[in-house]
């Protein structure tokens, strides 16, 4: 997940935050109606769940219906057991860590060396490690990727992984080989559509969401940012089980909801601060179903209550 950033091991924040600070302006301080996207119906208030917690960049839920996510600086695996649990490192040592894709009951892959070497994809510096979630164990998986920023696996075992840096989007097939700049696309989050046969991805700049046919390799926008978004850099993205996506904007403090079937796009929450990425609720567990989760780079775990519809149809 995401977003033009500088993400170098020892670095204390993304220097894209402290030139905007800077200047006296940071995200979230653009007002709701300036998106042009309509607000989305139902949604209730944003909250803070955590705060505090260093810059976040990639969040989602494990098998069992907890919360993982990275602390980019700290190189860690976290797990949020319930929304009043406290937080439990699973694992160390995830160097520079990008995408979380959640594949059993007690393991996760996570993308690694997402810093920026991405600008270079030759260079190949990044790559996917193997966590175990019981016992913390990190183990390679596959070297050699470009950057590993938005991290996404199919059914068939095939990984995805993103550059935000340079028009690189790579391939690893589930043998193991890897299709570095599988397809010459700036890439930032990504999701994979529940029939598996589609690969959406957010277009950092500017701001669009493309589909990717799995098979043919072909592209084409879903939808384009809004005029007054376009250069605000796109960058975690979710599916929830109709479909809908849930895209991150990043210096917009925006999240929207996407209805890739009827191209409908509307604004679920702003005001939020270097927001990196979204994960949809899920049902079963201690968070709602209802619910999209955020991380973002000012440190701050938010919850969206009401922010995924119950039937289809909704945009």
């Amino acid at each position: 997940m995401q977003g033009f950033k500088s993400k170098v091991v020892g670095l204390t924040m993304p220097w894209a935050c402290c030139v905007a600070a800077s200047a006296g302006w940071l995200p979230g301080q653009a007002r709701a109606a300036d998106s042009g996207l309509p607000l989305c119906a139902g949604v209730g208030a944003v909250s803070v769940m955590l705060a505090g917690q260093g810059a976040l960049e990639s969040i989602a839920f494990d098998q069992q219906g907890r919360l993982l996510y990275t602390r980019l600086f700290n190189g860690e695996l976290v797990r949020l057991d319930s929304p009043q649990a406290a937080p439990a490192i699973v694992a160390v040592g995830v160097d520079s860590p990008g995408g979380i894709a959640v594949t059993g009951p007690r393991e996760a892959y996570v993308g690694v060396g997402n810093g920026l070497t991405g600008f270079a994809p030759s260079l190949a510096k990044a790559g996917i490690v193997k966590v175990d979630l019981d016992n913390g164990q990190v183990t390679p998986h596959v070297s050699g990727l470009s950057m590993a920023n938005g991290l996404a696996r199919a059914a068939d075992g095939t990984f995805y992984a993103s550059d935000d840096l340079a028009a690189s989007l790579d391939r690893v097939l589930p043998d193991g080989t890897v299709q570095r700049t599988w397809l010459r696309q700036n890439s930032n989050g990504l999701a994979i559509s529940k029939d598996q046969k589609t690969l959406y991805v957010n277009q950092m700049v500017p701001a669009s969401i493309l589909a990717v046919d799995r098979a043919t390799g072909q592209t084409s926008v879903v939808a384009n940012a809004p005029p007054a978004r376009k250069w605000s850099w796109l960058d975690g993205l979710d599916i929830d089980d109709q479909g809908r996506l849930y895209v991150v904007s990043y210096w917009a403090g925006e999240v929207w909801r996407l209805d890739p079937a009827s191209r409908q796009m509307c604004l679920l929450t702003s005001g939020l601060s270097l927001p990196s990425a979204v994960a949809v609720g899920r049902a079963g567990g201690a968070y709602r179903a209802t619910s999209i989760y955020i991380t973002t780079h000012s440190g701050r775990l938010h919850e969206v209550p009401g922010a995924v519809p119950l039937k289809a149809g909704a945009p």
